[in-house]
């Protein structure tokens, strides 16, 4: 599958990319890359304000980076306390 990565941003030392119509994405270390890094996942979830893509997964690492949870809140995505 190919992506389209619509959405990048650097959250404090972490590179993020979005694909926001597959739902997909990543986020990687800047020196650690992919050993700090890892998969995201969403999903099209019903907010009163709208649809929002919600983080559903993520693999890679036990906790995700609050750089990482903090810049995806900050570009409109919604992570809850869960995913902390």
């Amino acid at each position: 599958m190919s992506y389209n990565f619509d959405v990048n941003f650097q959250a404090g030392k972490f590179t993020v990319q979005v694909d926001t119509a597959s739902a997909y994405g990543y986020f990687e270390h800047e020196t650690l890359g992919d050993e700090c890094g890892g998969s995201l996942w969403f999903d099209h979830i019903d907010h009163l304000d709208g649809q929002k893509l919600t983080l559903i997964d993520y693999d890679g690492v036990a906790d995700l980076p609050r750089d990482v949870v903090a810049g995806l809140r900050e570009h409109g995505f919604i992570v809850g306390e869960d995913m902390e």
